[in-house]
C-alpha cells in the first residue's frame, strides 16, 4: 500500500488567500519546479460534511516531492481517500492513475 498524507485546516481559514489556497499554491510551485512530474503527484481536497474542516490529500508521489510542505502543515498518514475528492493541483490524469477503473466482468 502506498502512503497518502492528509493536512487538515479549519474550513473558515480556506477562503481566498487563506491557508488552503496557500498550501495549493506552494504545492503547485513544487510541481512546476519538478516539470509537472510525477504525473500522479497530485493534491486533492474535500470539505467535511459539517463545513467545519477542509482536508487536503497528498498522493504518494506528491508526498515524495512535498515532504517539507507536509511536515510544516502537520500532515498525517492516512488511507486512500474516497474517489469523491476534488483535484486541487495536478494533472487531470492523476485520478485515473490513482483510482483505476474497476475491471468489468461480463
Amino acid at each position: 500500500m502506498e502512503t497518502w498524507y492528509k493536512v487538515t485546516f479549519p474550513f473558515k481559514e480556506c477562503g481566498v488567500a487563506g491557508k488552503g489556497q496557500q498550501l495549493q499554491d506552494a504545492f503547485a510551485s513544487l510541481l512546476i519546479a519538478h516539470g509537472g512530474m510525477p504525473r500522479d503527484g497530485a493534491l486533492f481536497s474535500q470539505r467535511s460534511g459539517d463545513f467545519e474542516q477542509m482536508f487536503y490529500y497528498f498522493s504518494p508521489a506528491a508526498a515524495q516531492i512535498a515532504r517539507d510542505l507536509i511536515q510544516i502543515h502537520r500532515g498525517v498518514l492516512c488511507p486512500l481517500p474516497p474517489e469523491t475528492v476534488t483535484l486541487a493541483v495536478g494533472d487531470d490524469r492523476a485520478r485515473e492513475m490513482l483510482w483505476p477503473p474497476k475491471s468489468r466482468s461480463n
